[in-house]
């Protein structure tokens, strides 16, 4: 076996080494099972499946049925083991300790044959006193890890209730394992539940101290400046040891010393203060620059020993605003206000990237997230049932200027109360906080997702269990570390009657969490025509709804063969976690459209996927365009907007907008016009049309309205104008009129209407939109030929090309393998009407590559028409 000697960070005393930390990762490891059947190399970090795979033990998991195949290695037990040796005279000094930042999950590590620590959460960081288990020189570790799987079951069966999990996909009780939630499956993903050590596991040596984490808390000082309040936590080796600290940041720079009492950690505070004008602020996408500083702390120990920090900050003023309403009205209003403006959410949810977190790329986190910014999104919630996700996440938000509702890991589920369970919480809240709170993307805490309902609707002793556990331990945490961010018990929530930490008061309201008077709302329909709007909620603020869709047959065909190319075959019903999820798509689909029906199966199935996209793109965009012309309206006031979901785990039917692997669903291109600052929305209901605008930005707007009435044969009938004018972050209505006198007299399937808004002095439309009064089941459409022509590069990235339509063609799909998304896509073409299209590459982009690939649809393209 490899002997890695890596040395990552050391000072030199004379001639013997002081500090160092020697990482343990890479390719050195082996892994074996429990009855020696399976043995392969492993690699750290990384999970089981990965080294599997990459022995060829197992395929991808992700083909075909092997989700269900494999199950077999979740049921095992798998150990890891490597040989390691430190820099000389490493081993001499006064502490050396293995820190592992992320072992996934029950795990008894060894060093040397004995036994140094035991591991029961994967969101945790744990050192282990390992000095007095060394050898001089060559040294073994082993991480023996038991089924996640099995200790979950054996930690219900002991105790003393039955406590609901929630729904699963293995036999497990997930709840009871502080573990990712979702490995055990969801209805958006498979069920693996991995092992491995899934984060950097190292060995540290120390003298002094050594700095394990640095706490910023930025406060607005309430004259447009800001007080700096650093916290360093540094373990201290012995008694006495001690030195100086130094904080560096925006030019600005602090000190003090500090003395250990004994081996223990101690929390050193240090401060500055920045005045107004001596830093750029951090706003979110949209609204300003995302600016960063770099924030260093220094240890300089009284014997020379040496370590620092290094941060990236952000200066930002964010509150959650509860205010008593207008006039005396129920509730009180939900929304953010950054740097003291009012921000309008626009955003999505973020559930696990992978299964598999070891092949989650920076380069594909990026080009989500920057996805999410082209869509004119400002926030992304990251769902309580997954993992608190990795730096590179993290530091992409802070780049793009995307706020995170951050969920606390606990989802779905209630949960246990018993003591071991509550500490390894606390020290996972305590952890996870400190890790990010230096994060200016980071704009609320939330407590967990959807179980407040079901603490208070159990049962005396699960509502206590609840209370317990988010109260006492997560909340309480919470507030120990970090004050600067506002807290939410859960989502969705009424929120707090009381919540003053300084005495000791934290008071939920309890009470029904779909009330939209108060916090934010959940909402799903599957049953009702998901275009009308009078089953739409007026919530302060919608954080979930969402409609299904499945991926491209590109995305699809990575993972399935041709026999699996239809809505009812076995393998897409066993990718359909979701109850009753196939035949919903089917029946939504048929109250707009004909049923495809090729007679080629691939074409057929390629028809189908397209028009669930459609339908997916037109559902959400109808409830994202409630939501956001109701923000000035009573009764609703609503501030907030986050589509279930932005991205998926796997190739299946999903939720997402975003597909695995970075493909842009239908959907995504609807949201760059619904999410857009400008909006121009008109809705149907009691027999008339209303026509609104909405206006996001700063700044009033003044320009004209129209609308044109067009005939599916191409021509416009009619048309209407108006002047219109509307303050900054507004939004009303400025036509209503019967469906008849809006169509002209006109049949509702005869005609479509194109809106749109140009202010003053401009060419062309800030926004557009169109509205079809009809299904199109009821539509006579014409055939239409669409050309792709005049394809060009304009750089490495980008293609540009022309599109020309014969006829009226509704919801123009464009397709290809090439990864990228395009200017726009599942649009309007009229006839002889060029339309300018740019397609932008996740990598290198080849012309004429494209265009041999580049695939066309259109809804007559879907049905034969006889």
């Amino acid at each position: 076996m490899a002997v890695l000697q890596l040395l990552s960070c050391f000072v030199l005393i004379g001639s013997s080494l002081a500090f160092s930390e020697t990482s343990l990762g890479g390719s050195e490891w082996s892994v074996v099972n429990a009855n020696g059947s399976v043995k392969v190399p492993g690699t750290v970090p990384g999970q089981i499946h990965l080294d599997l795979m990459a022995a060829k033990v197992i395929s991808d998991p992700y083909y075909r049925f092997n989700d269900a195949l494999d199950t077999w290695i979740a049921m095992d037990n798998w150990t890891y083991s490597r040989s390691f040796s430190l820099p000389g005279g490493a081993a001499a000094t006064k502490k050396v300790w293995l820190s592992c930042h992320g072992i996934d999950t029950v795990a008894n590590i060894s060093v040397n044959g004995h036994s140094v620590g035991m591991t029961n959460n994967q969101h945790r960081k744990y050192y282990f006193d390992i000095k007095e288990s060394l050898q001089s020189e060559v040294n073994t570790i082993t991480v023996a890890f038991e089924s996640g799987a099995t200790y979950s079951v054996r930690q219900a069966n002991n105790y003393p209730y039955s406590v609901h999990g929630g729904g699963n996909y293995f036999p497990a009780n997930r709840n009871f394992i502080r573990k990712c939630q979702s490995d055990f499956g969801w209805d958006w993903g498979p069920a693996f539940v991995p092992v491995g050590i899934w984060k950097n596991i190292s060995v540290v040596s120390f003298n002094e101290a050594f700095i394990s984490d640095v706490v910023p808390q930025i406060f607005p000082d309430g004259s447009g400046g800001f007080n700096v309040n650093v916290t360093a936590y540094l373990q201290a080796a012995v008694a006495g040891a001690g030195g100086k600290v130094s904080l560096s940041v925006a030019n600005k720079d602090a000190s003090t010393t500090f003395e250990a009492a004994s081996a223990m950690e101690m929390a050193v505070k240090l401060s500055v203060h920045v005045s107004k004008g001596e830093v750029d602020l951090w706003w979110p996408n949209e609204y300003g620059n995302r600016t960063l500083y770099e924030m260093t702390v220094m240890f300089h120990g009284n014997n020379g020993e040496m370590h620092s920090v290094t941060k990236s900050v952000g200066f930002r003023k964010v509150e959650l605003v509860q205010d008593k309403l207008p006039d005396g009205e129920e509730g009180l209003s939900f929304y953010f206000k950054i740097n003291d403006v009012p921000v309008f959410i626009k955003g999505s949810n973020w559930i696990p990237a992978d299964s598999f977190t070891g092949r989650v790329t920076y380069e594909s986190l990026y080009n989500q997230l920057q996805s999410a910014t082209l869509s004119h999104q400002n926030m992304v919630r990251v769902w309580g049932g997954g993992i608190y996700q990795t730096k590179d996440f993290f530091d992409i938000c802070d780049k793009l200027g995307i706020m995170v509702w951050q969920e606390f890991m606990f989802g779905d589920a209630l949960y246990p109360r018993d003591k071991d369970f509550l500490d390894t919480v606390a020290e996972e809240i305590r952890h996870q906080v400190r890790r990010l709170a230096h994060h200016p993307s980071i704009a609320l805490w939330s407590g967990n997702n959807e179980n407040q309902a079901a603490g208070m609707n159990s049962g005396p002793i699960y509502l206590i269990d609840y209370s317990v556990l988010y109260d006492d331990t997560v909340h309480a945490t919470l507030i120990e570390e970090d004050r600067a961010r506002p807290y939410w018990p859960s989502s969705p929530s009424n929120g707090v009657l009381v919540d003053e930490p300084d005495r000791g008061l934290y008071i939920q309201r309890w009470g029904d969490s779909s009330d939209p008077h108060y916090g934010d709302v959940h909402r799903y329909d599957y049953n009702d025509l998901c275009t009308d709007v009078t089953k739409f909620p007026r919530p302060r603020f919608a954080s979930e709804y969402g409609f299904q869709s499945y991926p491209s047959l590109e995305t699809l065909k990575a993972v399935s063969t041709s026999q699996d190319w239809d809505n009812n075959s076995t393998l897409m019903l066993h990718r359909q976690h979701h109850p009753n999820g196939n035949p919903e798509l089917a029946a939504q689909m048929a109250r707009f459209f004909h049923s495809p029906d090729n007679s080629d199966t691939e074409v057929r199935f390629g028809d189908f996927i397209y028009l669930t996209q459609v339908v997916q793109a037109l559902c959400i965009q109808a409830e994202s365009e409630h939501y956001r012309r109701i923000r000035s309206e009573k009764g609703a006031y609503t501030m907030g907007t986050l589509y279930w979901q932005l991205n998926d785990i796997w190739q299946a039917q999903s939720w997402s907008s975003i597909e695995y692997g970075g493909r842009w669903k239908l959907l995504h291109y609807s949201a760059v016009h619904f999410f857009a600052p400008i909006l121009v929305s008109p809705f149907e209901m009691n027999g008339r049309i209303s026509v609104y605008l909405v206006n996001d930005l700063t700044r009033s707007l003044k320009g004209e309205l129209k609308i044109d009435v067009w005939t599916w044969t191409g021509e416009v009938d009619h048309s209407f104008n108006k002047s219109v004018s509307l303050d900054a972050q507004h939004a009303m209505s400025f036509w209503n009129m019967s469906m008849s006198d809006a169509l002209h007299n006109n049949k509702p399937n005869k005609v479509l209407l194109a809106l749109s808004f140009t202010e003053n002095g401009q060419s062309k439309p800030s926004a557009t939109n169109v509205f079809y009064p009809s299904a199109f089941t009821d539509v006579d459409l014409m055939e239409a030929k669409i050309t792709a022509g005049n394809f060009s590069s304009v750089n490495e990235m980008e293609v540009r090309f022309m599109l020309t339509s014969t006829a009226m063609a509704p919801y123009v799909y464009l397709h290809t393998d090439v990864n990228g998304y395009f200017s726009d896509n599942g649009f309007l073409m009229v006839p002889n009407n060029a339309v300018e299209i740019t397609f932008t590459g996740f990598a290198a982009v080849d012309a004429s590559e494209l265009q041999k690939n580049m695939k066309i649809r259109s809804v007559r393209d879907t049905y034969s028409g006889k």
